[in-house]
């Protein structure tokens, strides 16, 4: 049966809308690292308002976390871990965090790798990217960059100089549970990148 214009153009539209509801849902999900457990739930039921008001109280509630470095946690930890250990190694933690008290608040937050520029121009054995999310904004029916370690909303990749890498539940879910897995995946981006970029 064939379908006239206006048909095909609510079609269009109801697939739109649906996939965008599937894609909030995802992202409503806890994933491997950012499970739901006690602790998360706990926290995130002091966090109410619309979605700035959350986000604003979920970065206010990081501010007592510590930092600091230690190489022998990097991508092992899970958000939950990373609460009762009460430090952040750097930006994947903080996403981590972050990620895991939005969505058990309520907001569906995505996490983004992304890979610093620079590096894809000149390589190297030290990797160089940075972590975000992108969390819904239900008034506005549209996703909003977040930068969960400078506690910024609104921040973009492009304008800190960061190509997405890719994006998913959390790190692990995209495949990076440890620095060698975080290399091969940016060299392999990396070799890809720079052939387009050969081909401009």
């Amino acid at each position: 049966m064939k379908m006239n214009k206006f048909e095909q153009s609510s079609l269009v539209e109801s697939n739109k809308e649906s996939s965008e509801i599937s894609e909030i849902e995802k992202y409503l999900q806890p994933g491997e690292q950012t499970q739901f457990t006690t602790e998360i739930r706990k926290i995130a039921l002091i966090f109410e308002g619309d979605m700035t008001e959350r986000v604003s109280q979920i970065f206010n509630w990081m501010g007592s976390l510590d930092l600091k470095k230690s190489d022998k946690v990097f991508r092992k930890r899970t958000a939950d871990q990373i609460v009762k250990d009460g430090y952040i190694t750097g930006c994947t933690d903080a996403g981590l965090v972050f990620i895991a008290l939005a969505r058990a608040s309520g907001i569906p937050t995505k996490y983004v790798e992304t890979i610093d520029k620079i590096w894809l121009r000149k390589g190297g054995s030290l990797v160089q990217g940075h972590v975000y999310a992108e969390v819904y904004d239900e008034e506005d029916k549209s996703w909003a960059w977040v930068d969960p370690m400078r506690r910024m909303i609104g921040t973009q990749p492009i304008e800190d100089g960061q190509i997405v890498f890719k994006e998913g539940l959390d790190s692990w879910s995209i495949g990076i549970k440890d620095f060698e897995s975080l290399k091969a995946a940016f060299d392999e981006f990396r070799e890809k990148w720079s052939v387009q970029e050969e081909l401009k």
